[in-house]
């Protein structure tokens, strides 16, 4: 079976642990996305925590910087790990 973009992980060999993401910038926020970087190809779609399709890219350091965390995904992200922080990742 091929998972051609569909956001669970070409490279995976099996199903991606909910507990495990990262964080992507996309329009115009940064989005939690289910699995690791190397879960993914280059182009490929990943779905993010707030149902988001999300390209999986490099990321410029100004979206880094300029695109706010998307609350959706940080309130999810929370629900999961049970441990993060109240307070929002800040870069300064």
């Amino acid at each position: 079976m091929t998972n051609a973009n569909t956001g669970r992980g070409r490279k995976s060999s099996g199903r991606l642990d909910p507990q495990i993401f990262f964080w992507q910038p996309e329009t115009g926020a940064r989005h939690a996305i289910t699995g690791t970087h190397a879960d993914y190809e280059l182009g490929e779609i990943g779905q993010s925590l707030c149902g988001q399709p999300v390209r999986i890219r490099p990321a410029p350091e100004s979206e880094w910087i300029a695109f706010p965390t998307c609350d959706k995904c940080w309130q999810a992200a929370k629900s999961l790990l049970g441990e993060l922080k109240s307070v929002r990742p800040r870069l300064w």
